[in-house]
């Protein structure tokens, strides 16, 4: 009798004890998943800002050249209103960011001094982001945490937005 009551104490610990760390990381990531969401506003925010000063930048229209780059451009920049994940937006962002490459050496106007702002603020709010997601990336992969993750439904996230040198994780 005595080891039966032993046995179920024991059997009741290790079920609270559970349930206490299951509860514990499941709060954690979803925790970090809000951050993510909160950090790519961030990053979208920065993406939209750097679009609305694209426009002070192009060469005026009807000069040689410009109206295929105009074209360009604003189908770029249509494509990035229009996208509603990251993975689209991130896409849509690259695409504006090799057309502005294209764009001639021009002396340095107060609009390209804020786009130059604008593209430090996606830099900075890109590392962040891709920061979190690769905590969160690692702490699904971890024991217990995997084991907490699968059963709570939580799954890896590889939208990361890519570094200047092109590489995604």
């Amino acid at each position: 009798m005595r080891a039966a009551l032993l046995t179920i104490l024991l059997a009741g610990a290790l079920a609270v004890g559970a349930w206490s760390k299951y509860s514990a990381v499941r709060a954690d990531l979803v925790r970090q998943r809000e951050a993510i969401d909160s950090e790519w506003s961030l990053v979208d925010i920065a993406l939209q800002r750097r679009a609305e000063l694209i426009s002070k930048l192009l060469p005026p229209r009807g000069r040689v050249g410009a109206e295929e780059l105009w074209s360009e451009l604003e189908k770029a920049s249509a494509a990035l209103e229009a996208a509603t994940s990251p993975r689209a937006k991130i896409d849509a962002n690259n695409r504006i960011s090799a057309l502005l490459a294209e764009l001639p050496g021009t002396e340095p106007t107060q609009a390209m001094l804020r786009l130059s702002d604008a593209e430090n603020r996606i830099a900075v709010e890109r590392r962040r982001y891709n920061e979190l997601l690769e905590h969160y990336n690692a702490q699904i992969q971890r024991f217990p945490d995997n084991i907490v993750a699968s059963l709570a439904g939580f799954s890896r996230d590889d939208a990361y937005v890519p570094t200047d040198g092109g590489t995604q994780h």
